[in-house]
């Protein structure tokens, strides 16, 4: 089922919704990745609802059936209006059940995530990051810079197989010999066929889109900015450590560190062996719902 909201700047948000049949003990915000979409997480809602988990998510700007540019936040402002949208839906869903909320990002809606605990985690009972990292931000200002010079290439709006190819290129190395260029994704071939069948995954994004995106990096980099996360606010982080965008655990490791350097005491971390990017929808996915939800009804209040 789906709602639509109206965003401050008329965009249409649709809302998915999967309720459990039960009373609902919590509810669960989800934020998703990078060239994929919220129906994407249908199977791991189903599982949530069985412990009592109620599920909300939409489609990022750039994103999924509704996107006005495929693979583009906004001309402008798009990592705000990103975080506003979030902020929305988080606001419409605390006033419909009155429970503790958590916020679940995975890969680039990891990043959305804790720039969202940053700015409003007095919303939330807990925080959960899926398929994330910590680095330098010098290597984002790096990002920052090549993107300027491919939008003045192609323009602001095109999608990018050049920042596309220089992102992600190399992830497959590590699975050699490989059957696709998405291998990286999941050990399970199933997930990866479909994920390549499916219209909306696995499209480039515009050089205004990987600007944004930077900038939203770069500010959650900042210790002063991740000090700003609420010091009790559980947080969950898991990964596969076979991950690339997690440099094989390091980058998670890094995470955990960054934030519980910075004040943030309720903190745990697991790092699944072999597992790659996507480990809602690995081989032992069932296992990662079952820790996800047990820690979810054992941790947050």
């Amino acid at each position: 089922m789906h709602s639509v909201l109206t965003a401050t700047d008329g965009r249409e948000i649709k809302l998915f919704a999967w309720l459990p049949e039960q009373e609902v003990r919590y509810v669960m915000v989800l934020s998703h990745g990078m060239a994929e979409h919220i129906q994407r997480y249908e199977t791991f809602a189903f599982a949530c609802n069985a412990a009592g988990i109620a599920v909300y998510g939409a489609n990022h700007r750039g994103h999924g059936e509704d996107a006005q540019v495929l693979g583009h936040y906004a001309d402008d402002n798009g990592w705000e209006k990103v975080i506003s949208d979030l902020d929305l839906i988080v606001n419409d869903v605390a006033k419909r059940h009155a429970v503790p909320l958590i916020l679940l990002g995975h890969s680039m809606g990891s990043f959305i995530a804790q720039q969202y605990a940053i700015l409003y985690g007095s919303k939330l009972s807990g925080l959960i990051l899926s398929g994330s990292n910590y680095q330098n931000p010098i290597m984002y200002k790096l990002a920052t810079v090549v993107s300027k010079i491919e939008k003045m290439r192609i323009g602001a709006r095109s999608p990018s197989r050049f920042l596309d190819f220089v992102s992600f290129g190399a992830f497959n190395n590590k699975f050699k010999p490989v059957g696709t260029p998405f291998d990286w994704l999941s050990r399970d071939p199933v997930q990866v066929n479909k994920y390549i069948n499916d219209d909306y995954c696995g499209f480039p994004c515009s050089p205004q889109f990987w600007l944004d995106f930077m900038s939203g990096l770069i500010a959650i980099s900042q210790t002063s900015a991740i000090a700003k996360i609420p010091n009790q606010l559980p947080i969950y982080i898991f990964s596969g450590d076979k991950d690339p965008v997690g440099l094989q655990g390091k980058g998670v490791l890094a995470l955990e560190q960054h934030i519980t350097h910075n004040g943030c005491h309720n903190v745990q971390r697991k790092l699944y062996p072999d597992g790659r990017h996507e480990m809602l929808n690995e081989s032992n996915a069932n296992e990662v719902f079952n820790d996800v939800t047990s820690w979810v009804t054992s941790t947050v209040v």
